[in-house]
C-alpha cells in the first residue's frame, strides 16, 4: 500500500513538474516569439557562403597579389558601408583591407523589432581572392573588381519592454567585391547552424585610406 502510495506521489510530481515546464515555454515563445520569428529570420537558408570557405586563406600561407586592373593594395584601405535588412537600416560594417591582402571586417548594429531592441555585433577575418572574377546578371565579366571573404563570430542580443533578454551566437560571413577606386559592395550573412541563414547586403558610403607607420 506503502508502494503505490510512493509511485502516486511520485507520478503527481512528474506531471506538476511536466505542467510547470510546459508553462514556461508558452510564457517564453510569447514574450520572445520562435527563436528565429523574433529576428524576422528565414526557415530556409537565403544563402550559403560556408560552401566558399575553401577561398579562406590560412595565416600561416601568403595570398596570391592582385592581378593586372585590380585595386592594388599598395597601401591599407579602409571602408564603411551602410548594411541593411529588407531596406531596414541594419548599422553598418568597417571593412578593412592590408598591403598582405588580409581582410577584416566588423559590423555593428542596434534596431527595434516588433517592440524589442536587437543589438549584434560581429567580426570577421578573411582575404581578398584574386582568381575570382566579377560577372553581372547578364554574364557581362568586370575584371577590374577584386573579391573578398570574411568569417567569424557574432552575438545577437535581443531586449523585451519588460528588459528580459536573449542571446544569440553563431558565425558571420562577409562576401563582396572591391572596386579600383576602393567602393565596395556586397553581403553579411549570420547563421546558428547552417540549416538557416539571414542576408544583409551592404554598399559603400565612406572610404578613408588607413595611416601608414
Amino acid at each position: 500500500m506503502h508502494k503505490r502510495n510512493g509511485y502516486a506521489a511520485m507520478l503527481g510530481l512528474l506531471i506538476v513538474i511536466a505542467i510547470g515546464m510546459l508553462i514556461y515555454f508558452l510564457m517564453a515563445k510569447a514574450i520572445f516569439g520562435p527563436a528565429r520569428q523574433y529576428m524576422d529570420r528565414p526557415t530556409k537558408p537565403e544563402d550559403r557562403p560556408w560552401q566558399m570557405e575553401d577561398l579562406l586563406v590560412p595565416e600561416n600561407q601568403i595570398i596570391p597579389v592582385p592581378k593586372k586592373g585590380q585595386p592594388e593594395l599598395l597601401e591599407p584601405v579602409i571602408l564603411t558601408a551602410y548594411v541593411q535588412r529588407n531596406k531596414a537600416p541594419r548599422g553598418s560594417v568597417k571593412i578593412t583591407f592590408g598591403k598582405d591582402c588580409r581582410v577584416n571586417a566588423v559590423w555593428s548594429t542596434q534596431y527595434e523589432y516588433e517592440k524589442k531592441i536587437c543589438s549584434l555585433q560581429a567580426q570577421m577575418k578573411g582575404n581578398v581572392v584574386p582568381s575570382k572574377l566579377y560577372s553581372d546578371t547578364n554574364g557581362q565579366e568586370d575584371k577590374t573588381r577584386l573579391f573578398f571573404i570574411a568569417k567569424g563570430p557574432y552575438t545577437q542580443i535581443t531586449r523585451t519592454a519588460d528588459n528580459l533578454s536573449q542571446t544569440e551566437e553563431g558565425t558571420a560571413y562577409i562576401l563582396g567585391w572591391l572596386r579600383p577606386d576602393n567602393t565596395a559592395a556586397g553581403t553579411i550573412t549570420i547563421t546558428t547552424d547552417q540549416s538557416w541563414s539571414a542576408l544583409y547586403p551592404f554598399q559603400t558610403v565612406i572610404q578613408t585610406p588607413a595611416a601608414t607607420n
